[in-house]
């Protein structure tokens, strides 16, 4: 007799948005309307751009700190964690946090029960540089019921070093809040940042879904290419391109995949590393 295995694949969606530079309650409410309906076509996590909660372009710091919100109290966070509950599922969302008096290019990860993980982007991209302090809390890896999840924001693609620390720690999906912009000399196809998270996809062996943004903001056009990947790097949805909110959905099997992605006995990108014979710094 055979025993049936258990289905553990479920709907990952990446929402496209275009957040409303200063208005937090207008987003708020285009984010809700987003969760709902996507948790209506059967997703259990939803992945939202970065800087969901009041934009990207802050004319400075002073800009910045008055739409900032503290993880715990603030409107944004609050209306996912009581929209996670309410429909039983999980957010991934970019935030400007306060913290202590400091500002942070954040995202967090809600669930059902609340706050799961905070994710302070360690990489800070340009002018990002005069605004926020650098991320602090490393790429922490939480369990949940959907498996290992970890949190990366936009700029952090480039170093492989992000999609690595979560490789090393066991991530089976990480979460892609982005707002990507165009880079110069990109040829027609694929843009860079989708190709970024394809291979950091296949060379650690986990599932990227990532969100970006579209429109203009202060003259700063973002360009899409959300995107979602499976654990060996190829596209599941996307990349979308920059022509206005879209909402990509796939079928993810981040817990189900583990086995198939360290049961190669000849090619494990994770376990063939020789870190003795890498040079760590420049010279």
């Amino acid at each position: 007799m055979t025993t049936a295995t258990a289905d553990t694949s479920y709907l990952v969606a990446c929402a496209q948005t275009e957040p409303v530079l200063g208005d937090i309650e207008a987003n708020i409410e285009v984010h809700r309307a987003v969760v709902r309906d996507t948790a209506a076509r059967g997703a259990s996590l939803v992945v939202l751009p970065e800087a969901a909660s009041a934009g990207y372009m802050f004319a400075d710091r002073a800009e910045a700190r008055s739409l900032a919100q503290e993880v715990t109290t603030g409107p944004t966070v609050t209306a996912w964690r009581d929209l996670a509950a309410e429909l039983g599922i999980w957010i991934a969302g970019g935030f400007t946090e306060l913290a202590d008096g400091d500002l942070f290019n954040s995202a967090a990860l809600v669930g059902p029960s609340g706050v799961a993980s905070l994710y302070r982007k360690v990489h800070l991209w340009n002018a990002e540089k005069e605004i926020y302090k650098p991320g602090d809390l490393g790429f922490p890896v939480v369990e949940t019921p959907l498996g290992r999840l970890g949190l990366m924001v936009c700029y952090d693609a480039w170093f492989p070093e992000s999609l690595r620390s979560y490789g090393l720690g066991g991530a089976d999906l990480v979460c892609a809040p982005s707002n990507y912009v165009p880079v110069p000399g990109q040829p027609p196809g694929p843009t860079m940042a989708s190709l970024m998270c394809m291979a950091g996809a296949h060379s650690n062996q986990l599932y990227v879904a990532a969100a970006s943004r579209t429109g203009v903001e202060r003259g700063q056009g973002f360009i899409g290419s959300s995107l979602i990947t499976d654990h060996t790097g190829w596209v599941l949805a996307g990349p979308a391109d920059d022509s206005g909110p879209t909402t990509l959905l796939a079928r993810v099997d981040p817990v189900g995949s583990r086995a198939e992605r360290s049961g190669n006995p000849f090619n494990q990108p994770l376990a063939d590393r020789r870190p003795s014979e890498y040079r760590t710094e420049e010279p």
